[in-house]
């Protein structure tokens, strides 16, 4: 049957609960990233200023690897090297290490310890811009602000891992390169990705905890694809173009499922009009796991 602004819903005030559960969790967890802690005791210092500039190497496909703690990250297009930018902090052990091989690039935060987010006058801003060269690019980082412009940009690999964040990944613009995989791990986080079929990735892994997640699949598939979505208690959004082919499957025990435009529903898969059409096109297949939370799936 075609769905259209409906709710599955398997079970008397199913969502109603869920929904409680999710929206006081999210609210418990998320309170470090609004309040970004008291900074538990860190002397601050001057403001210091760590300049990086990587020039092209040898490698065919470069490594770059950013770690970082709490604070601000921004990643963006506009490097003529591989990677360059600014990092501001006023905690001296801090301070940033940039290590280079043959092969790779390592961009890493020093001293940690005593701190679960920022506060008190603790400035830790990282703008770092990447070139066009091809990379596999993997982030690191603890509670802290997420931007990621990532258009254009050739990257055969992507890893993000963080804790309890506020972040926003953007692909508005295709990658000219294949990507084999992209890995996306949080916790307590609110994270939107935007643009993904323009991320031209082969598998793509979600995996989120207690949290507000977008999957926005908007863009060119150029390849079929497969996701993995997976979170413990949280609200995901999964918005598809309609004229992709796209199919859903739940798994889980999850019975909070909305969907909000064309869509045909057997059991627990969900189809776009378009994956019943042309045999050659592309195929996004997203396999959701959940036991608690809602998923609301959208085309547009």
């Amino acid at each position: 049957m075609a769905a259209r602004r409906s709710r599955v819903n398997h079970r008397p005030g199913a969502g109603w609960v869920e929904l409680v559960v999710v929206a006081s969790l999210i609210a418990l967890l998320l309170a470090g990233v609004a309040a970004f802690g008291g900074g538990c005791g860190i002397t601050t210092g001057p403001t210091q200023e760590l300049a990086v500039n990587e020039p092209l190497g040898g490698a065919a496909v470069t490594d770059v690897e950013v770690t970082m703690g709490a604070g601000k990250l921004t990643l963006s297009p506009g490097s003529t090297g591989v990677v360059s930018g600014l990092i501001r902090y006023n905690v001296a052990s801090w301070k940033p290490a940039v290590d280079r091989s043959d092969s790779g690039i390592t961009i890493k935060q020093g001293s940690q310890k005593g701190l679960s987010g920022i506060g008190g006058g603790i400035v830790n801003d990282w703008r770092l811009q990447l070139g066009r060269a091809p990379m596999r690019l993997k982030v690191s980082a603890g509670a802290y602000e997420g931007s990621y412009d990532l258009s254009g940009l050739v990257l055969q690999g992507l890893t993000i891992k963080d804790g309890a964040a506020k972040a926003q990944v953007l692909f508005n613009s295709p990658n000219p390169g294949q990507m084999d995989r992209l890995q996306y791990e949080t916790g307590a986080s609110t994270v939107t990705l935007i643009g993904l079929a323009n991320a031209n990735f082969k598998t793509m892994d979600f995996k989120g905890g207690a949290g507000s997640y977008t999957l926005d699949f908007s863009g060119q598939l150029r390849t079929d694809a497969t996701v993995r979505a997976k979170a413990g208690v949280g609200s995901i959004r999964i918005v598809v173009p309609a004229q992709t082919a796209a199919r859903v499957t739940v798994k889980g025990t999850l019975t909070d499922v909305s969907v909000d435009g064309s869509w045909t529903a057997n059991g627990k898969t969900y189809s776009t009009a378009a994956a019943g059409g042309d045999q050659q096109a592309k195929i996004l297949t997203i396999e959701v796991d959940m036991s608690v939370g809602a998923l609301k799936l959208i085309t547009q």
